[in-house]
């Protein structure tokens, strides 16, 4: 109980090297190189170095009230050209909304940072930038795109993925849940009286999201012996009119009720395909947006999701935790079914 506490400066004279230079290798300061840093650290723990909590709590203080004046930035990069072709594209907008408002409550500043599409290796350009402007907070936001790759000195950065689990980047994440958004949409369908539910979203999606949709539909349907398990049909294309033969050839060969999916365009996909059906096939939304598609399924929480990345960098940065981490955090935020007349009870069919 009365064991002095190693401090900094004892660990500074065994080193050879000022305080200064120890305070900064300890919060893994970008402006020392990189093996200092290490050995310093390790250093540290060898003699039994532990941060006081007291000061800590202290410097945090002053550095919150230092923010008020002179905010921090976080770096939100972006897989879109520009503003303009970002606009479209509804949850990567939300997104963006959620981050933005949550770094301004907690006195950091966003900074939008557009990494084209036709930009495969962006390491060495976006480092350049982020460290010109003194960023090492960074957000990679929902990428699309499975060539691009971040050739960069990650330990320069604290980083947090918004899905994008297939650039490979062992750092923690926050995801819409897909599997259970997914499960709790044909639970309800379920209920609803639909026994052939079947299942239609993005190939692209499923390959970067680990098959979150998919999967979350053959565990639900594998707990329900009277529900049919079709096959799901993974879509591509950018149109109705692309889709539409893809997604004809399968409602006729599998003869589904319902219809999940993430994709708007499913229900005039189904319109342009129905000229010789007079069946009626109901699409509920995995991905409700009030402005296209069905009335009726699942509201994901894009806007929180944001918000949760931002508040994980946050962490990350006051701890001073910089480069790749394993093992990571996987946060994943619920979704929540909405009625709407486009989903009716089965027997109202007929």
């Amino acid at each position: 109980m009365n064991e002095s506490r190693v401090t900094m400066q004892e660990v500074a004279r065994a080193a050879g090297v000022h305080q200064t230079t120890v305070s900064l290798a300890l919060r893994n300061d970008p402006r020392l190189p990189e093996a200092t840093r290490i050995r310093l650290n390790a250093l540290a723990t060898k003699l039994g170095y532990r941060p006081d909590p007291l000061l800590s709590a202290l410097n945090n203080y002053r550095h919150g009230r230092r923010a008020t004046f002179a905010p921090l930035t976080m770096a939100f990069l972006l897989n879109f050209r520009d503003r303009q072709e970002l606009t479209p594209w509804r949850p990567h907008q939300l997104f963006l909304d959620g981050a933005r408002q949550q770094a301004e409550q907690l006195g950091y500043r966003l900074e939008v940072l557009y990494v084209r599409p036709d930009h495969r290796d962006e390491g060495p350009r976006l480092q350049r930038i982020l460290q010109a402007r003194g960023i090492v907070g960074v957000i990679i936001a929902a990428f699309p795109d499975d060539s691009i790759r971040f050739r960069m000195e990650w330990s320069q950065f604290s980083l947090v993925l918004i899905e994008s689990q297939q650039l490979g980047l062992s750092t923690h994440m926050i995801s819409n849940d897909q599997m259970m958004i997914t499960r709790h949409a044909v639970s309800r369908l379920h209920e609803l009286g639909y026994r052939r539910i079947g299942l239609a979203v993005g190939k692209r999606g499923e390959v970067n999201q680990r098959n979150g949709f998919t999967s979350g539909y053959h565990a639900e349907v594998a707990l329900r012996r009277d529900l049919a398990p079709l096959p799901p049909l993974l879509l591509s294309g950018a149109t109705a009119e692309d889709i539409a033969p893809a997604l004809s050839a399968w409602v006729d060969a599998h003869r589904p009720e319902v219809i999940a999916s993430n994709w708007p365009i499913v229900p005039e996909a189904l319109r342009l395909a129905a000229r010789k059906r007079s069946r009626k096939i109901v699409v509920a939304s995995l991905d409700l947006n009030p402005d296209s598609g069905s009335n009726a399924g699942m509201r994901q929480n894009h806007r929180v999701v944001g918000e949760r990345a931002v508040e994980q960098l946050a962490i990350l940065m006051k701890l001073n935790q910089r480069g790749l981490i394993e093992p990571r955090n996987r946060t994943v935020v619920d979704g929540e079914w909405i009625d709407g007349s486009d989903v009716p009870p089965r027997r109202t069919l007929g």
